[in-house]
């Protein structure tokens, strides 16, 4: 988690929705998933006088689950403990006929947010990490592309793909919202898209390269929103 933009930028922009826009951020995420309560989890209180506030990180999320020890040694078990896990911009979950139902947040606002690579090495546990990508790809029927690895280009979608197929083994129901920001600041280095077709054109050819734009297996939903309305 770097020190937050003012004024621009993903984590800033879902700071203003949740905090001053919440009813509205709600009821759109009500509507998209076709659910009616959500309980968001707060952020761990950080130590860096910049960046006081700690995102979720991993697995930690599921603590209070009956059966987090089963999944947090499976995760040991195919995942490198070495380096960066996964930051999650927003976590919260939903209860539906007594059925929890987890929502896990990613948000962006320029286009080179898309394009992540895992930079993992060998002694860092790349070899590792393909493996448990290929895993997943063969849970759900998806063929991964020798000249298009999931530890390039669109390295966080995978292995957030990763983590849904990792609690529907065991036995977790959970969902991946991914918001798009529309009207971020633009500048040299971001390109910013300023209507919703731009951002639909980006988000296909991501999903076309990880060749999970046609499956009906991983729950994955977009929600674009206006950064001013």
């Amino acid at each position: 988690m770097g020190q937050m933009a003012l004024g621009y930028g993903s984590e800033f922009h879902l700071l203003r929705w949740t905090g001053r826009h919440r009813n509205k951020f709600d009821s759109k995420i009500k509507k998209l998933l076709n659910v009616d309560n959500i309980f968001w989890l707060d952020f761990d209180f950080g130590k860096d006088e910049n960046n006081p506030d700690k995102e979720l990180v991993g697995l930690s999320f599921l603590e209070h689950e009956p059966n987090y020890s089963t999944v947090l040694s499976k995760w040991k078990v195919e995942w490198p403990q070495k380096g960066n896990s996964m930051n999650w911009d927003l976590v919260g979950y939903t209860i539906q006929n007594e059925i929890k139902t987890w929502i896990l947040i990613e948000a962006k606002a320029h286009i080179g947010e898309l394009k992540q690579s895992s930079g993992a090495t060998e002694e860092g546990g790349l070899s590792k990490i393909d493996k448990a990508l290929a895993k997943v790809a063969d849970n759900n029927g998806i063929s991964i592309s020798e000249s298009k690895p999931w530890t390039k280009n669109h390295y966080q979608l995978a292995n957030r793909i990763y983590v849904l197929d990792l609690l529907k083994r065991c036995g977790i129901k959970a969902k991946l919202v991914n918001i798009y920001f529309i009207g971020d600041m633009i500048s040299k280095s971001r390109k910013s898209p300023q209507v919703k077709d731009t951002w639909i054109m980006e988000v296909n050819k991501m999903k076309q390269y990880l060749n999970v734009e046609k499956s009906n297996s991983i729950d994955i939903t977009d929600l674009y929103l206006d950064v001013d309305k």
